[in-house]
């Protein structure tokens, strides 16, 4: 599909991508993935009032982040406003470009260098950063400065809770959804304004979509691990034991049973009778092939709504009506998993740098923050009375599409499925689901492919956990 990226639409995309949620990146060492350094963090630690007491102000502290194009940007107005709001605080932003690169960063000056003292991490490598006990765990400090979470959405607060403690502070939230051209519907004869609710219903108007010339595929998909994670959520199943990680270090993985099954058999049958395309999990082909009118639809996170907007504003794809909808899933509505990431306060830096860090991790949460962030980005606001504020509220009105992955992730019981797994190489297994999926569209059987993966995430799990200790 080289021959039909568009330069401008190629950087808006590379954008989004580099800055979205938990499909944003990965790493591709697989089972190599090392275990971080540890450096030992005293509980109830959070050092309450020493902002204050600090001889030097405004206290410099820096933060880390992966935030670019229109993330970048609300980021930095977001940053301006609470520099000119807390003379005794100033905060420095450093781009790391990509969550990736965030976190490989981050371990290595772990191992000896200049720490940030707010570290942006993705959702999915949480357990990583507990591991490493070089940061306050944020409930410690909510205790220590008396901070009200009753306001925050359930499944963002539940998702950042590993036994039982608070780890870091929600910050930007995200979903997968199902990113369609209702142009291409309407030539096939689909209803534009009736996206498909599941996976049989996404295959048979995939099916119409094709025998009807409106586009090649139905579906351009990434040979992304999130399928898996979501579609298990969506179906009330385990994807690891210990109850996904939550209740105690999980040992094993538990997607190999019938939900696995129907995933990978759909996927399989999907790329058997060339309904869908499959595109490389870090480019950006499956949006180009909307945009491109090779398929008809994708799935992609929300965080790229923001720069997906202003790409089509330029007009350059004119055949593009985008629709945005929930995710289709085994079953129509079941809960999706909160992605992202979330805002760890580093330790072992001064006591003034810390509280600092807190206070404004703990800002760029709050509804004002979270409103302005929501409606400038398309991720999604992780306090509930954000939603209710004009900022939001206008963004909204304007642009519906902004609000799909909100009430999708608001729906349904915060169950301990929709919590998602905790694994501390989660990044590993993440690797082996991306080539077991990719395997699929080369003709491999589900049945063993699905087995075999099951024994290749539990080896990553195993190794990474033997490491630990």
């Amino acid at each position: 599909m080289r021959k039909w990226i568009v330069p401008a639409l190629c950087a808006g995309l590379l954008a989004a991508a580099c800055s979205g949620g938990s499909s944003s990146s990965h790493t591709t060492g697989g089972q190599g993935t090392a275990a971080p350094p540890t450096t030992k963090v005293a509980k109830g630690a959070c050092p309450v009032g020493a902002v204050v007491a600090s001889a030097q102000k405004p206290v410099q502290i820096t933060m880390w982040h992966s935030m670019t194009q229109a993330n970048l940007q609300t980021l930095t107005k977001l940053t301006d406003q609470f520099n000119s709001t807390h003379s005794d605080i100033h905060v420095n932003l450093v781009n790391q470009t990509s969550y990736e690169d965030t976190l490989t960063k981050y371990k290595a000056v772990l191992a000896g260098g200049q720490r940030p003292d707010v570290v942006q991490i993705q959702d999915v490598d949480q357990q990583l950063v507990i591991d490493s006990r070089s940061t306050l765990p944020a409930q410690d400090c909510i205790t220590g400065e008396h901070v009200d979470t009753s306001d925050f959405v359930p499944k963002a607060l539940s998702y950042y809770t590993v036994q039982g403690t608070l780890s870091s502070i929600p910050f930007a939230l995200s979903n997968p959804v199902l990113y369609y051209n209702k142009a291409a519907f309407t030539k096939a004869g689909l209803d534009p304004n009736t996206p498909p609710a599941t996976l049989d219903e996404l295959r048979a108007d995939a099916q119409k979509i094709v025998q009807t010339g409106a586009a090649k595929f139905g579906l351009a998909l990434k040979d992304d691990p999130w399928h898996l994670e979501e579609w298990s959520a969506m179906a009330g199943s385990l994807y690891a034991n210990n109850g996904n990680g939550r209740t105690a270090r999980a040992t094993a993985v538990e997607f190999g049973g019938p939900v696995g099954q129907q995933v990978y058999a759909w996927l399989a049958g999907m790329a058997r009778d060339k309904l869908a395309e499959s595109t490389p999990f870090t480019g950006f082909d499956n949006l180009l092939a909307i945009g491109n009118n090779v398929a008809a639809m994708t799935i992609d996170t929300s965080a790229a709504l923001g720069t997906i907007f202003a790409v089509l504003a330029t007009g350059q794809y004119k055949n593009v009506t985008l629709g945005v909808a929930p995710l289709p899933g085994p079953v129509a509505a079941g809960p999706t998993i909160p992605a992202g990431s979330s805002l760890f306060v580093v330790a072992q830096t001064s006591p003034a740098r810390q509280e600092a860090a807190f206070t404004f991790a703990e800002w760029l949460s709050e509804p004002p923050q979270q409103a302005v962030w929501a409606a400038g980005t398309g991720y999604m606001p992780v306090r509930t009375s954000a939603v209710s504020l004009p900022a939001l509220q206008q963004a909204w009105t304007a642009r519906p599409e902004l609000r799909v992955a909100y009430d999708q992730l608001t729906r349904g019981a915060n169950t301990v499925a929709a919590q998602g797994p905790v694994i501390g190489d989660m990044e590993g297994v993440r690797t082996a689901a991306e080539n077991a999926e990719t395997t699929l569209f080369h003709g491999a059987d589900p049945v063993s492919t699905l087995k075999q993966l099951v024994s290749s995430a539990n080896s990553v799990i195993s190794d990474y956990n033997s490491r630990v200790g």
